[in-house]
């Protein structure tokens, strides 16, 4: 009996930042997503609706692009998939999808009682904020822009905090894929316990590789 007591509470809090008892935070999904259309809904593919759409101008045209964060209508599982659509309105009127992320977010129920998702397009960079776990948690910020060769959201970096809310300890890794640096640092709760202070700072360097938007995946973290 005790050893079943002990494996349970065990279960209950070693949620890592990657929680084990969250097999995958993204579903592996395949939807089929028009190119073009003269509408936003156009766009939005059989089974899926809106949760939440973001403007800002991301290719300095001076017109409003639009990032729509999609949720599957149903699912026999339980856990809807989650998807990001951005589009770009053309001089035609319509508009032109010109980025998918189908294993960018995190699914429905994936995030634990920490789970967050914010969007926002800041001086044309496209900013995903994600945030999931428990005790443990994990924080994770991606920033995307249009790169002008290939006219292709691409990743360009990449925060991930990882921290305990109860010790205050925490560690931190901001990778810049344009010029090939990263950094990390850690922390730990100060003597007060008010917050907490930097114990190490440490450069080191990262391939200089701007992924496509299509091929980021949160489970990857």
């Amino acid at each position: 009996m005790k050893r079943a007591i002990s494996t349970l509470v065990l279960a209950m809090f070693a949620i890592a930042p990657v929680a084990p008892a969250i097999a995958q935070s993204s579903k592996q999904i395949n939807p089929v997503v028009p190119s073009n259309g003269t509408s936003i809904q156009a766009l939005v593919p059989k089974g899926w609706q809106i949760e939440g759409k973001v403007e800002g101008d991301l290719n300095g045209d001076r017109r409003a692009d639009t990032v729509l964060r999609l949720i599957q209508t149903a699912n026999s599982g339980g856990d809807r998939a989650r998807m990001l659509l951005v589009l770009q309105r053309q001089p035609n009127g319509q508009w032109q999808r010109i980025g998918m992320a189908p294993r960018l977010l995190l699914c429905s129920n994936c995030g634990g009682m920490l789970e967050s998702i914010q969007i926002k397009i800041e001086n044309g960079v496209l900013l995903v904020d994600q945030l999931r776990g428990s005790r443990d948690g994990t924080q994770t910020l991606h920033r995307f822009w249009i790169d002008k060769a290939s006219k292709r959201l691409v990743l360009i970096g990449q925060d991930v905090r990882q921290f305990d809310r109860l010790t205050g300890d925490a560690t931190r890794e901001s990778s810049n894929f344009l010029t090939g640096q990263k950094i990390t640092e850690k922390y730990r709760a100060n003597k007060q316990r008010t917050g907490t202070e930097l114990v190490s700072r440490q450069r080191s360097t990262v391939a200089k590789t701007t992924p496509a938007i299509e091929t980021v995946n949160i489970d990857a973290i």
